[in-house]
């Protein structure tokens, strides 16, 4: 069962969204879910590299700055994220507003500040989530890659 926490994430979450230790959730992904113009749920796929807590109350996101993801934030104003992993599962909701059309430093994405408005924990006590969704490289991560770099950018940026 779902259960309102506030409006601020949780130590668990703020550590693990903090970035301190963003190798170690290498190839989990962060589903998030923005709005379209037909009014339909919007789905997108990102990793850790793109979302960074910047205190218990907001995020910084990166995205292509031409994808519909970005444009239905743009419009609509509205996120969630889900974060999910063995024994973790939340629900952020939160208002976005875009701070860098094109993020300097990373000119093809744009970066965005979310303000939590709702952090929701659903854990059911006889159905344990045992894994996220996952991904692998086909190639090792590089320290040059650009991914790593943006996330670099989003980690320094304020």
């Amino acid at each position: 069962m779902s259960q309102l926490l506030g409006k601020e994430l949780t130590p668990v979450l703020l550590e693990r969204l903090g970035g301190s230790q963003v190798e170690s959730h290498e190839g989990k992904i962060i589903p998030i879910f923005t709005i379209d113009e037909a009014g339909w749920a919007h789905p997108a796929l990102l990793s850790y590299y793109e979302v960074v807590a910047k205190s218990p109350s907001t995020l910084a996101m990166a995205l292509w700055k031409n994808s519909s993801t970005a444009n239905n934030l743009r419009k609509a104003g509205k996120v969630t994220l889900m974060v999910s992993d063995h024994g973790v599962n939340y629900y952020l909701k939160g208002s976005v507003r875009e701070l860098e059309h094109e993020m300097t430093g990373a000119s093809p994405v744009s970066r965005f500040q979310i303000t939590l408005d709702q952090v929701i924990e659903d854990q059911e006590p006889n159905a344990e989530i045992t894994t996220g969704l996952t991904y692998r490289r086909v190639t090792k991560r590089d320290p040059n890659d650009f991914s790593v770099k943006v996330f670099r950018l989003l980690h320094a940026g304020s």
